[in-house]
C-alpha cells in the first residue's frame, strides 16, 4: 500500500487508487475477461491483477504494460520472465495484433488521467476492440457510471459491484455493438 500511495502523491493524474486492488476485484476481473487467448494488462500498478491473471489464465499469452518506471521494474522482478513494457497503454495497443479472442484487462485511472492522454488511450483502446475479432475491454471504476464514454458501435456492461475493495468497484465490460 505505501508504494501506490506515494506514486498517488508524486503523479496524482496516473496513479488513481491509495491502495492496491483487492484479490476480490482482481478475481472479478479476471473471471470478466472470460476464457481468451491473449491479455494485455494496462496499469498493472503493484500487481494484484496480473497475480490473479497468471494464476487463472496460465496458459493465456500476457502483455503488462505500466507507465511508471518504478512499477514496472518492480513487475518484472516480481514475476519474472513476465512481457513487461513501461510504456504507455497506446504506444503499446497501437503495435498488437492477436488472431482471436483478445482481452484488454484495465486498471487504468480514467477519470484522473490527464484529458489529453485519457482521449489517446480511449481512441487506441477502440481501435484494438475493431482490430481484434471477439476482443473486450474489462475496466473498473470506483463510480457507479461508465467509466468513459465510448464511441456509438461500443457498449459498455457492469458483470460485478466488488464491495470487498477499498473503495468498493464496479467491474465493466466494454465491446463492439450488435
Amino acid at each position: 500500500m505505501t508504494t501506490l500511495l506515494l506514486h498517488l502523491l508524486r503523479t496524482p493524474g496516473l496513479t488513481g487508487a491509495f491502495a492496491p486492488s483487492s484479490r476480490y476485484l482482481a478475481s472479478a476481473m479476471v473471471r470478466a475477461a472470460g476464457e481468451v487467448s491473449h491479455v494485455v494488462e494496462l496499469g498493472a500498478g503493484t500487481g494484484p491483477v496480473t497475480k490473479a491473471l497468471r494464476g487463472r489464465l496460465p496458459k493465456a499469452s500476457l502483455v503488462v504494460v505500466e507507465i511508471q518506471p518504478r512499477l514496472a521494474q518492480r513487475l518484472r522482478t516480481d514475476f519474472g520472465g513476465l512481457d513487461v513494457r513501461q510504456s504507455s497503454a497506446h504506444e503499446v495497443l497501437d503495435d498488437l495484433v492477436f488472431p482471436g479472442p483478445a482481452a484488454l484487462v484495465s486498471s487504468l485511472p480514467f477519470r484522473s488521467l490527464p484529458q489529453e492522454l485519457r482521449e489517446v488511450t480511449v481512441a487506441s483502446i477502440e481501435r484494438f476492440l475493431r482490430r481484434v475479432p471477439d476482443s473486450k475491454l474489462v475496466q473498473f471504476t470506483y463510480l457507479p457510471r461508465v467509466p468513459f464514454e465510448a464511441s456509438a458501435e461500443f457498449r459498455w456492461q457492469r458483470t460485478d459491484w466488488v464491495w470487498r475493495n477499498a473503495p468498493p468497484a464496479g467491474v465493466w465490460i466494454l465491446q463492439r455493438g450488435s
